[in-house]
């Protein structure tokens, strides 16, 4: 092809990886996120919902000094389970016409790792895996359960006020997945967000996970995300440049109108 654009997606990271390598590209290693999925009544965060469909919060906590931030908040919404070659994960959708009585959001913790680690997509599918073996599938856990230092139970879910939009989730104990300092991070980040939406913090509260994000190694780009191969560019959440649709989708417009200026060109 004369210009190749790569965006394999979120799905493809890992992929990408072996291929750059393959290639000869120099890469950085990107952070991992790792975190939860947190779901409240939505009268409780509607205040902000309602004036910014999926706000964006970010916390450094006190603990670690380690970069915490909300994540795809769905208002009125459900939360979903993902795939990711036969992983499952958990994230959260809204609806155009299906509203639900709560609202859901990630709280992703953002670790950069040094040498001699290359294999953060890895280190996320290890975890995610943990989940999936302990549980079947996804846990969820009552916040209050989580402090007390106990699993949630069956019995225990029935008495919450929250109920949860994704059923097949399976009461349990995160704490046995999530490493002490995502935890300890998380609670910070929950404690914080308490104070801009009274409510969050809440005994009630409910904890999926595990959430994480896959992003490939950043390769080294030019200002038009061209690599040092000519005409060779990459794109979106799966090559590491972006984190989110908006920023995925603006990176397929500065390439395209980089295209097309070179076309112009000749």
């Amino acid at each position: 092809g004369k210009y190749v654009v790569v965006a394999p997606g979120r799905s493809g990271a890992e992929w990408l990886t072996s291929e750059v390598q393959s290639l000869g590209l120099k890469t950085l290693n990107n952070p991992v996120d790792v975190g939860l999925r947190v779901e409240v009544l939505a009268p409780v965060m509607e205040e902000i919902t309602s004036a910014l469909y999926d706000p964006k919060f970010i916390y450094y906590s006190k603990s670690f000094d380690d970069q915490v931030r909300t994540f795809c908040v769905t208002p009125q919404g459900e939360v979903i389970t993902e795939s990711y070659g036969g992983i499952i994960t958990v994230n959260g959708q809204s609806y155009a016409e299906k509203k639900t009585g709560n609202t859901n959001f990630a709280i992703l913790v953002s670790t950069s790792f040094t040498e001699p680690f290359k294999e953060p997509i890895a280190y996320g599918k290890y975890l995610a895996r943990l989940t999936n073996l302990l549980s079947g599938s996804v846990i969820v856990q009552r916040l209050g359960d989580l402090e007390a230092g106990r699993r949630s139970t069956e019995e225990r879910m029935e008495r919450s006020l929250v109920v949860p939009t994704l059923r097949m989730a399976t009461p349990g104990d995160l704490s046995f997945v999530l490493p002490y300092r995502y935890l300890a991070d998380i609670r910070e980040m929950l404690q914080a967000l308490d104070q801009i939406s009274p409510g969050v913090h809440s005994k009630h509260t409910l904890l999926y996970g595990v959430e994480v994000k896959f992003y490939s190694s950043r390769l080294q780009l030019s200002d038009c995300l061209e690599t040092k191969i000519h005409n060779l560019f990459t794109i979106g959440d799966g090559a590491g440049v972006t984190r989110g649709l908006v920023q995925a989708s603006v990176s397929g417009v500065i390439v395209a109108r980089e295209i097309i200026k070179r076309e112009k060109q000749h």
